[in-house]
């Protein structure tokens, strides 16, 4: 069997990682369980287990719900089987003590008819390098997947996702990011300082960088998986997976969050050359 290779998909958040974990969920040559974002290593070296571990319980409970009401046979299994994985990682860790054979073994490696096992938690995007050095240091083919978004654009999915879609709440959470607030959001969206601490661990050969703009192409989806040892299967690249609610953004907050976005704009265009047109309009206005 070919060398095994784990991927950590480290984001952005509302980047296409759902999308891209549904892929590769349905890939005959990896395995993955069925709970994406597991923050093994960022509640290790962040000390947030508590908080993500009652995440986990919460999501339980609402896919409960909806298998209750679900009547499709084939999502019925796959939600009984969310529900199991979940509740056997919530055994598996505690949310603080370091196992790295239990984590490991939780995500499949060492799977004989596994290519390709991983991790996509875009959590992950906020550590520092050294804990990036850790994380490639478990597995003997560790490969890192970074996606970026038009960086309006993500933010305000991320607003609006947190939101629950309410237009007024997402617009608020805006200016709570322009007056300083919203660190969290912010972290997130910082691709400079992401990509500057996975150049520091990472060696170039082990990392790809890829554009939400491009994700939903042949072209982009051929080259990730030429990256992560597999072959590239049909797409469904019409499938919507974890979609923000809409709501619309006004011309003047996007006008400012542009202006204090800049940075990253500058930032991707110097380091990744060629960028979507998506980026380019906005750039013009940045």
């Amino acid at each position: 069997m070919a060398t095994q290779t784990l991927i950590y998909c480290v984001g952005a958040a509302k980047a296409g990682t759902s999308w891209l974990f549904d892929y590769l969920y349905g890939h005959p040559q990896t395995y993955f369980p069925t709970v994406k974002e597991l923050n093994y290593w960022n509640s290790v070296a962040m000390g947030k287990g508590g908080f993500y571990r009652g995440t986990l319980e919460d999501r339980k409970g609402e896919i409960a719900a909806r298998h209750a009401t679900t009547t499709d046979e084939d999502l019925r299994a796959y939600q009984l089987q969310n529900m199991a994985d979940i509740e056997e990682w919530l055994v598996t860790f505690d949310g603080k003590t370091r196992d790295d054979k239990a984590y490991l073994g939780f995500i499949g490696a060492g799977l004989e008819d596994a290519r390709l096992v991983g991790d996509f938690t875009p959590g992950y995007a906020l550590l520092p390098p050294e804990w990036f050095a850790e994380m490639a240091r478990v597995h003997e083919n560790v490969r890192f997947l970074y996606l970026l978004r038009e960086p309006v654009d993500r933010i305000w999915s991320q607003f609006r996702m947190n939101a629950g879609g309410d237009g007024a709440a997402a617009a608020c959470m805006a200016d709570g990011f322009l007056d300083g607030g919203e660190r969290d959001v912010a972290r997130r969206s910082n691709y400079r300082r992401t990509l500057t601490r996975l150049a520091e661990a990472v060696p170039e050969d082990r990392l790809h960088v890829e554009f939400y703009e491009r994700l939903f192409t042949e072209d982009a989806l051929g080259g990730i998986c030429d990256f992560l040892g597999i072959d590239m299967i049909p797409a469904a690249f019409d499938k919507p997976v974890h979609r923000s609610p809409e709501a619309p953004l006004d011309a003047a907050r996007r006008a400012r969050l542009q202006d204090a976005l800049r940075p990253q704009y500058n930032f991707i265009e110097r380091t990744m050359g060629t960028l979507p047109v998506e980026w380019t309009q906005r750039m013009v206005t940045a």
